[in-house]
């Protein structure tokens, strides 16, 4: 089965080591307000619902959205490690994770894909954040930069604003989701498209702690980590393909990016998953 190459944590952690050095300035647009929410019979049975799943959904998106901005891994002291040149540091920049999707496979390598995934009952059992690391998101490089504010920075439309070494604190972000743009990070969630508990449930129960942690992080080898807006990313929760899928346009990119996250990481499919990810593949132009 072909795999896209895997070159792991430590390749990460090395691009990071440059990716976040001064503050650059950048436009800032307004953020579109949220949904308006659904009055009468019908909201409260939808609050009934929203509440019911709260306790599968809550760790892995409290974790995705801003709530790291304010811990104090920018207050670390910087750890040493091999100085490096001008020229080193321009080399890494062009291999940097600039935009979401890297490595997107097209529609037909999609399907080729999709048809080699092993199809198999889906079971959350035992699930757990922390069996993806012990924090949300792991600092990188010399300046202990978050995953988050590494994506953040630098899928961002426009030059993002920081504060400090780390923090972004402004920019420009276009949610694939639902089609929205935000220019305030409180509203961007750094959203892991197939979310942990589904990652578990779909083979990574069995995999070693630190292939975990690559996974909740990975910046540069699949199409895992997206900027969205918060809204959209409470409504998808840890729900597959079968359950949830964003606008209308959308579809297609997303489910590409699935299917390639699975290939990526050998991954298993339910059926209903696999159905549903064919019927969305069959109507794509591309």
């Amino acid at each position: 089965m072909r795999r896209y190459r895997r070159p792991g944590i430590a390749f990460t952690l090395a691009l990071a080591t440059a990716v976040l050095p001064a503050a650059l300035p950048g436009a800032a647009a307004r953020a579109t307000p949220p949904p308006p929410e659904p009055a009468g019979p019908q909201a409260a049975q939808q609050a009934g619902r929203h509440q019911h799943r709260a306790p599968m959904d809550f760790d892995e998106n409290d974790c995705e959205g801003p709530a790291d901005d304010e811990g104090d891994i920018y207050t670390r002291p910087p750890k040493t490690g091999p100085s490096t040149t001008p020229a080193d540091r321009r080399d890494r920049a062009r291999a940097l994770p600039l935009k979401w999707p890297r490595n997107l496979p097209d529609r037909k390598t999609a399907v080729r894909m999709l048809g080699e995934l092993e199809v198999r009952a889906f079971s959350s059992k035992g699930y757990q954040r922390k069996h993806f690391g012990s924090s949300c998101w792991v600092p990188h490089g010399v300046d202990r930069c978050t995953t988050r504010q590494i994506a953040l920075k630098f899928q961002s439309v426009v030059p993002a604003t920081l504060e400090g070494r780390c923090k972004v604190v402004g920019g420009r972000w276009h949610s694939e989701y639902d089609n929205r743009d935000m220019a305030d990070p409180a509203h961007v969630d750094i959203d892991h498209v197939v979310p942990l508990r589904h990652a578990w449930g779909s083979g990574a129960r069995s995999w070693t702690a630190k292939k975990r942690q690559e996974f909740a992080n990975d910046l540069a080898a699949s199409p895992q980590l997206i900027a969205v807006s918060t809204w959209a990313n409470r409504r998808k929760g840890d729900k597959g393909p079968d359950q949830w899928m964003p606008v209308a346009g959308a579809e297609c990119t997303y489910s590409r990016a699935w299917i390639g996250v699975k290939d990526y990481y050998g991954l298993s499919v339910t059926r209903k998953e696999k159905a549903k990810l064919q019927a969305v593949l069959a109507a794509c132009k591309k």
